[in-house]
C-alpha cells in the first residue's frame, strides 16, 4: 500500500532538483558572460586610452580624449556609464613609457533585468596596457 502512495514522487523530486540545478547552471553561465564582457571592455578601453594619450598634443587634451575613449569602449560593450575607472602611471614626456590601467567591478549576485542583489559580491576586472611616447614628438 505504501508503494501506491509514493507513486510519482520520483518524478516530482527530479523536476524540483532539475529546476534548481538548471537555475544555478544558468546563473553561472550569465556570470561568466558578464566577466567576459567586462574583460573585453577593460582591455579595449586600456588600449584606446593609451592611444589617445600618445596622439594628444597636451596633458589636458590627453585626459579629455582618454575619458571619451574609455566611455566609448564601455558603451560599446554594454557597460553602464562610469563603470570603467582608468588610471595612468608615468610621466608624459618624450620616450617615456606610460602604463594605463582600466578597472571595473562585476556583480556576482545579480538577477537579469532587475540588478544586483548584494553590492558587496563583486569580482574586480582589470586590464593594463603600456604605451611609449614617441621620442621625436614635439609639443609634449
Amino acid at each position: 500500500m505504501s508503494d501506491e502512495r509514493e507513486r510519482g514522487s520520483a518524478v516530482i523530486e527530479v523536476a524540483i532538483l532539475g529546476s534548481l540545478i538548471f537555475g544555478v547552471l544558468l546563473h553561472v553561465l550569465l556570470v561568466f558572460g558578464a566577466l567576459h564582457r567586462a574583460t573585453l571592455a577593460t582591455s579595449a578601453a586600456a588600449r584606446e586610452y593609451g592611444r589617445a594619450i600618445v596622439v594628444a598634443d597636451s596633458e589636458g587634451e590627453a585626459a579629455q580624449r582618454g575619458a571619451i575613449a574609455v566611455e566609448l569602449a564601455g558603451r560599446n560593450h554594454g557597460l553602464a556609464p562610469g563603470a570603467l575607472q582608468p588610471s595612468v602611471a608615468g610621466l608624459r614626456r618624450r620616450g617615456e613609457v606610460l602604463v594605463v590601467r582600466v578597472r571595473t567591478e562585476v556583480p556576482i549576485a545579480s538577477i537579469p533585468f532587475i540588478g544586483s542583489i548584494s553590492s558587496g559580491l563583486t569580482v574586480p576586472v582589470e586590464a593594463t596596457h603600456a604605451v611609449r611616447l614617441d621620442r621625436y614628438r614635439s609639443g609634449s
